[in-house]
């Protein structure tokens, strides 16, 4: 566990946490690799070890830092010296990340930050293994005004009311909406009950006088999108 060897860092594992911190300092975080990023991280809570190894076997398991981030500390404390600690610490990131990517979109022109829209979507569903429905609504000015996860399910289902959706777009006087839901095996390819879905929300929203710009499939491997391909 962390923090239980009171022994003090070894003075090349100590010199070495110095190179890296005074080359991020000079030359910024876009130099390092990810294992370096991670072992850099790693510094703050787990202070009397070499990182280094702990860093790439994370990496190793997980593949991903979003992966990382959404691991229980069940899953985290599988890798040797990870603890309570370092599973804290990466949750405040997971969440860090999510608020910067809806700083990011919200009060921003759809049109314009379409891509930010993406990469928050990914970012927030896109990595976790069972199904989730995000509801992006937007006002006259195509200016996003929230974005609510208004359903999650199992690894291949999800149970979405459109009712749910009307009563939301009704209290952000939303005029038009972005349906978002990830697959969690990877395939964006919609189902038969994803296009029946998105029907049967797209005839409820336009009973207020609301539009369906798109509407998204994202998984850790891409996205798909219903209005390019001619499915709205």
């Amino acid at each position: 566990m962390e923090n239980k060897n009171k022994k003090p860092l070894a003075p090349d594992h100590a010199k070495h946490r110095e190179r890296m911190k005074t080359r991020i300092l000079n030359y910024g975080t876009d130099t390092l690799a990810d294992y370096e990023l991670l072992e850099s991280l790693l510094f703050y809570c787990i202070p009397r070890r070499d990182t280094k190894p702990i860093a790439r076997a994370l990496l190793a398991k997980f593949k991903t830092f979003n992966a990382i981030c959404l691991a229980s500390p069940q899953e985290l404390s599988e890798i040797d010296h990870i603890g309570d600690h370092s599973a804290v610490l990466f949750q405040i990131i997971q969440t860090i990340a999510l608020r910067l990517g809806e700083e990011k979109i919200i009060d921003k022109t759809t049109f314009k930050s379409w891509q930010d829209v993406i990469s928050y979507c990914r970012t927030r569903i896109g990595f976790i293994e069972k199904e989730s429905f995000l509801v992006i609504f937007v006002d006259s000015k195509n200016s996003i005004i929230a974005a609510d996860e208004l359903a999650s399910g199992t690894v291949d289902k999800v149970a979405v009311y459109p009712r749910e959706i009307v009563r939301n777009a009704l209290k952000y006087h939303a005029t038009a909406i972005i349906l978002v839901h990830n697959h969690p095996s990877g395939s964006t390819e919609p189902s038969q009950q994803d296009i029946a879905m998105t029907k049967h929300i797209h005839q409820a929203i336009k009973s207020i006088d609301a539009r369906l710009h798109d509407h998204l499939i994202i998984s850790s491997e891409g996205h798909f999108s219903f209005k390019n391909a001619g499915l709205i």
